[in-house]
């Protein structure tokens, strides 16, 4: 079939050509420099025919191989790109302009493809490499695009090393498939943006809305980030070092209770009862007391967990490259290192990756572009079992009367004082227990475009990807609660994920008259394979072998192992129609084939049509153009599809299970997962439309854009009657709806020799509708879906108050007394219960802005950004564990606001301990706070030392710069930051389970090029 189609295409394109012959090459060679006639270093020069470029070296100079009938696309950064026809030219002096902002002849990668940003008629936000590694902390490109576009938010809701930031396009669509973007890399689909360095990409195009990312089809759904990596520069050799050291500490401490705070928070609990704690009972002489108080109970110890827990981390991160080449062929090396120390004892992140581009011009008519990709990182994840009684846990609750150590070298436990709950020490479990995750990770493509003419381009593509994800766990014989009662735990878990990729598609562009057209037509295939298997042992004699050596265990934990394979075909088309430059029309067609889906819809359908209408190049806005200098108006809709809901979906699935009979173990199988022929695309509708202005000479720019985008077909794991003997089944119910605004400005202040001054604002609103789940209520993290009401609210009681001594009476009718949190009573009906329960706020911001101002005085310049998010709350678990009426850790030092019979206007109960009853029943309003934020994020001031200085030391670029990132924040949530997920953001965004604090970061970059 594959063979027919593609010869179908090469017939109906060699028809059009009319058998044209290849245009031969030659060498072009020239000089870029601006209007001063001083050379531009670094300047891109790009054929549009081949696709491919050079950069000038240190004298501005060039040497490019194109066609005849070739156009030259000259850029550098702050000036306006150029296209400079070639004709029987073959030496060029190239004058660049300074702009005020970027060119709209900047060309825009939109899959399979490229566009100048002028005739885009979809909505795609690009992102340049120097504004992706502007914060010296990034270490993946997610983090570098977090603030820049307009519509995509991206929470980091981890503080450890290595943390990977939750990215959500236009809104939430989806409740149980995933909600992540798809990721191509060099044209390689579903790659992992963690395994590049930041320092090589030479360019991020974000595919935000369904018309843009309809080429993508079913993979396309929750929107495509296209990361183009740099090339070598031909006819110079360039040398970059790129190096930052930072040092991190604990952004805010929590205000917790001390030693005397959390003696005084006990007293009141035995009071309740009339009763002594254990400190101040003379009778109860438990093991110790005489170690940790003196004679009248006071405590001799008052220690700071937060500050015992945690440390000043100093990181580094660098980057060599070279980059090269001469007429025919370019070269691109660069190597990194990275080594991110976490705040948290013992948490780390180290990354090493390698990276080679080679483009050669074979021939006239050929063209081959290669590069390879590989590394390894390895890291120390201290964020165990989220709910367990972990290090970061311990740090909050552990009791601050207790030391880190005793005099003996024994570790404290929080058991050590009675009626405490008895955990071990937060230091010891840092120490103690060790989880080694890494990868080692290789990816590479592999891409031949042909010339069959100067209309017809023929490209085929190879990219694979490897990826050996590993995990080696020790818990040492003494660490209680976790491996004390099996005298030490080792695990190991390894496992491959392979896969291919193969695109082949041809390009024809042609011009007639007024007319332009561009057509892209093609197939893909893709294949992947992954297996796991899993160890591991008990009963150690010695911590020394820790997970190295299984054996020396000698109960033997029961192993595991997988095999999933996955496949994707599909075939596209996308014309694309510009009339005079001011009328642009496009649409994309593309069929996907899945092993995912039943055998009755292993295929789905994606279209999409957009178009464009430039008011700018119409004649009757002439008269505007001193004031508005381009002015275009989008429209586009599309339907696009989402597959990401795992494999075997469609088939009935069992589970492995080992039963007890006699006395022996025996193996067997259980029914879980109901399989459905019948299962089907997530499906997303979009409609989209959007504005595109310069004013002012191009000191403003502005992009505008509305969206409606709705969910059916929802890919939905539907909960089984246990009759059937299953327990769920995939199947397609329901859908959501998304709509929202972006807006994105850039303006330039001030412009001068000696002093510019410019501003970029991104603002971005979202609203979710929850139109149809077949009446089902779902119940997330604190929250709660059902129809009419938003993806993403929190759900609970209503706390107002506790009860006085004067309402005894009133209180007794709910089985209530003095003193106990008093909740409202929704329908007076007498009783406080589910039916009194109400939603409480969402958990992704209402609108979040983020605002950037660099100012540049001479060889100094100065960089702000301001991030915000408004109208979000955060369910803080912390405080609902540690803050009801009984608690037996420690916690804020807001539980001494608690009722006492002097102090009752407040809503927080008596304290009384765990033998009483909790007088909360759940989640409420007092735990739910508002998530509300204005961060700095980042402040720096860099200086570029001067051209003379440069052409006496031999260089092209030396410059210095400090940096200081997550100083200032301004919110009025109490936990560590509000920006924040214990659960990977989605549905569960604003949720609080003691995460790893962020940190604030000093950081130092040397920036060098020769």
């Amino acid at each position: 079939m594959m063979k027919s189609f593609l010869l179908v295409l090469f017939c109906s394109f060699a028809m059009l050509t009319q058998a044209q012959q290849p245009t031969g090459k030659r060498s072009i060679s020239g000089i870029v420099h601006d209007a001063n006639n001083l050379p531009l270093v670094g300047a891109t020069i790009k054929s549009t025919r081949t696709n491919q470029g050079v950069v000038s070296d240190d004298s501005g100079k060039f040497i490019i191989t194109a066609l005849s009938n070739d156009t030259l696309v000259v850029d550098y950064v702050g000036y306006t790109t150029q296209r400079v026809p070639v004709l029987d030219k073959t030496i060029l002096n190239i004058t660049l302009i300074k702009n005020n902002i970027g060119d709209l002849n900047d060309v825009v990668v939109i899959g399979y493809g490229s566009v100048e940003k002028k005739n885009l008629t979809t909505a795609v936000a690009s992102v340049d490499a120097k504004k992706l590694t502007e914060q010296s902390s990034t270490t993946n490109i997610i983090q570098g695009l977090q603030g820049k576009v307009a519509g995509v938010s991206i929470f980091q809701n981890s503080g450890k090393p290595g943390g990977s930031p939750t990215i959500r396009i236009r809104g939430t669509g989806s409740i149980n498939a995933s909600n992540d973007p798809l990721y191509v890399i060099d044209g390689i689909v579903g790659a992992d943006p963690n395994t590049i360095d930041p320092n090589i990409v030479a360019s991020v195009d974000v595919l935000k809305d369904a018309a843009a990312s309809a080429i993508y089809g079913a993979r396309g759904a929750n929107g495509v980030v296209i990361i183009t990596t740099k090339e070598g520069s031909k006819g110079s050799s360039v040398i970059s070092f790129n190096h930052t050291s930072s040092i991190s500490s604990l952004e805010r401490e929590l205000k917790l209770l001390d030693a005397n705070g959390a003696l005084e928070m006990i007293k009141r609990q035995y009071a309740y009862s009339d009763k002594l704690p254990p400190n101040l009972d003379p009778d109860n002489d438990f093991a110790r007391k005489s170690e940790l108080f003196n004679a009248d109970g006071s405590p001799k110890y008052n220690t700071d967990w937060q500050k015992e827990a945690t440390r000043s981390a100093y990181s580094t991160n660098n980057s060599l490259s070279f980059s090269g080449g001469n007429q025919k062929m370019s070269v691109l090396a660069n190597v990194s290192y990275k080594n991110q120390q976490g705040i948290m004892l013992n948490s780390y992140q180290k990354q090493i990756n390698g990276y080679l581009n080679i483009g050669w011009d074979v021939k006239p008519w050929l063209h081959l572009q290669a590069n390879i990709n590989g590394g390894a990182y390895e890291g120390n994840n201290v964020e165990l079992n989220t709910l367990g009684l972990n290090a970061i846990r311990e740090t909050y609750e552990f009791l601050p009367f207790l030391p880190v150590t005793y005099a003996d070298g024994t570790y404290s436990r929080k058991g050590d004082y009675p009626g405490a709950e008895n955990s071990e020490n937060p230091v010891k479990l840092l120490n103690d227990i060790k989880d080694i995750q890494g990868n080692i990770y290789a990816q590479s493509s592999f891409i031949a475009t042909v010339h069959f003419s100067n209309k017809l381009d023929f490209t085929t593509s190879w990219g694979g990807q490897y990826a050996g994800p590993y995990e080696n766990y020790y818990a040492g014989k003494t660490v209680f609660g976790v491996s004390e009662t099996q005298n030490g735990v080792a695990q190991r878990t390894n496992g491959t994920n392979a896969g291919w990729t193969n695109e082949e598609y041809f390009t024809y562009n042609t011009d007639f008259g007024k007319n332009q057209l561009n057509v892209v037509a093609g197939a893909s295939w893709y294949y992947n394979v992954s297996s796991s298997t899993k160890a591991g042992s008990e009963n150690f004699f010695d911590d020394y072998f820790t997970y190295n050596s299984l054996q020396t265990g000698t109960v033997l934990e029961q192993p595991n192992s997988s095999k999933i394979e996955y496949q994707l075909n599909s075939y596209y088309l996308r014309p694309t129609y510009n009339y005079d430059n001011r009328y642009i029309i496009s649409g994309s067609l593309r069929a996907d084939g899945s092993s995912r889906f039943g055998k009755n819809n292993k295929y789905g359908t994606f279209y999409s049509l957009s178009g464009a209408w430039r008011l700018s190049n119409e004649a009757f806005f002439k008269p505007a153009l001193n004031a508005v200098n381009d002015l275009k108006l989008r429209v586009s809709y599309g339907v696009v599809g989402n597959s990401e809901i795992g494999n075997y979906a469609t088939l009935n699935q069992l589970s492995s299970q080992v039963a007890v009979f006699n006395g022996s173990a025996a193996a067997g199988v259980i029914l879980t997962n109901l399989g459905n022929n019948d299962l089907k695309w997530e499906r997303q509708n979009q409609f989209d439309v959007g504005i595109d202005g310069s004013f002012l000479h191009n000191r403003i720019s502005f992009t505008g854009d509305y969206y409606s985008k709705k969910t059916t077909d929802l890919l939905y794991l539907k909960q089984l009657p246990a009759t059937t003997g299953y327990q769920s089944t995939w199947d397609n119910i329901g859908s959501i709806r998304n709509r929202g605004i972006e807006l994105a400005i850039t303006t330039k202040n001030i412009v001068s020799d000696n002093f510019d001054w410019t501003t970029t604002l991104n603002y971005s609103m979202n609203r979710s509708k929850v139109l149809d789940i077949h009446g089902d209520i779902l119940s997330e993290w604190a929250g709660r879906i059902e129809e009419g009401r938003s993806l993403d609210e929190f759900y609970g009681y209503t706390r107002i108050g506790t009860w006085g001594s004067n309402e005894q009476q009133e209180a007794a009718k709910y089985g209530r007394k003095p003193g106990d949190v008093k909740y409202l009573d929704r329908n007076n009906d007498g009783a406080i219960n589910a039916d009194d329960q109400l939603y409480l706020g969402h958990k992704l911001p209402r609108y979040e802005a983020n605002f950037t101002s660099t100012l540049r005085y001479k060889q100094f310049s100065l960089f702000v950004d301001v991030q915000t998010m408004q109208g979000n709350k955060i369910m803080d678990f912390s405080r609902f564990i540690t803050e009801g009426d009984n608690p037996n850790v420690n916690t804020y030092t807001s539980i001494l606001n608690a009722w006492t019979p002097d102090h009752q206007n407040t809503r927080l109960g008596a304290l009384r301990t765990t033998v009483e009853q909790n007088s909360a029943m759940g989640i409420d309003n007092f735990t739910i706070q508002d998530g509300s934020f204005v961060r700095i994020r980042n402040i720096g001031l860099n200086y570029s030392f001067p051209e003379k200085l440069l052409q006496q030391w031999k260089l092209q670029k030396l410059s210095v710069g400090i940096q200081a990132e997550n100083y200032f924040l301004f919110t009025k949530y109490t936990g560590y930051d509000p920006e924040i997920s214990s659960f990977g953001g989605g549905l569960n965004q604003g949720v609080d389970v003691y995460g790893y604090p962020k940190p604030k970061i000093i950081a130092l970059n040397l920036n060098l090029t020769f």
